[in-house]
């Protein structure tokens, strides 16, 4: 019998957050779950000793075809996303999910907590709709959750967007009519490190989203961080 939710975790050599991140999807409450590790990096020297654990090797094709290759190996009617160096902190997030998709929402996001290295907190409270989303995303896909079953209408990620992938997403979601919910719950703690900013590489950053925007047909964006929301 499939599972109601497949959680995906891309990994990128990044153990040490890996294990936390898998302990906070094994601990959710009142969700019938499955959990693909799809390794993008080195060898993984742990192992999850728990039946609803998959390990899928990406072979280091980059974290967007990670992602897909998740989707495509996924079992659930809904499908949700942890990056490795996040962790769920709400224990009923995709129980809370599953009440929503009862409601014929199509796609369901919630709130993040900004955990910076110097030990600041600050909350990640962001609505978008489909308007709002051709300005600025404001979805942490740290705390998404999605039926499945559209993919099946929008295809995959565009790897052509390593840094805009998820905006992509989002705008192809939210125009090809599907319902978006924001749960105004807090359910994910975001690390924020020097590793995952996305300060990193402004020059092919800016090159990325103005694909983005020849994409879509977008005015002019400016480069901003989820940070900069907080």
């Amino acid at each position: 019998m499939s599972p109601q939710f497949s959680v995906i975790i891309p990994t990128r050599n990044r153990e040490h957050y890996l294990q936390e991140a898998v302990a906070s999807v094994l601990t959710q409450q009142d969700a019938d779950l499955e959990l693909l590790v799809v390794n993008d990096g080195e060898p993984l020297s742990i192992s999850f000793n728990d039946s609803r654990v998959r390990i899928l090797e990406n072979e280091k094709r980059t974290a967007v075809p990670a992602r897909n290759l998740g989707v495509a190996n996924a079992k659930g009617e809904f499908v949700a996303f942890l990056d490795d160096d996040d962790f769920f902190i709400d224990a009923r997030h995709l129980a809370k999910a599953t009440t929503e998709f009862r409601q014929y929402t199509d796609f369901y996001f919630a709130n993040g907590e900004m955990r910076f290295a110097d030990g600041i907190v600050k909350l990640f409270d962001q609505n978008a709709t489909a308007q709002s989303l051709e300005r600025d995303n404001t979805i942490l896909i740290s705390a998404v959750c999605y039926r499945r079953s559209i993919h099946e209408k929008l295809g995959v990620f565009d790897e052509s967007l390593p840094y805009y992938w998820d905006w992509d997403w989002y705008l192809r979601v939210a125009r090809g009519g599907f319902n978006l919910h924001h749960q105004n719950d807090l359910a994910v703690a975001i690390r924020v490190h020097q590793n995952n900013m996305s300060t990193r590489n402004e020059e092919a950053r800016r090159a990325n989203l103005s694909a983005l925007e020849r994409k879509h047909c977008l005015a002019p964006i400016p480069l901003k961080n989820h940070t900069d929301f907080v």
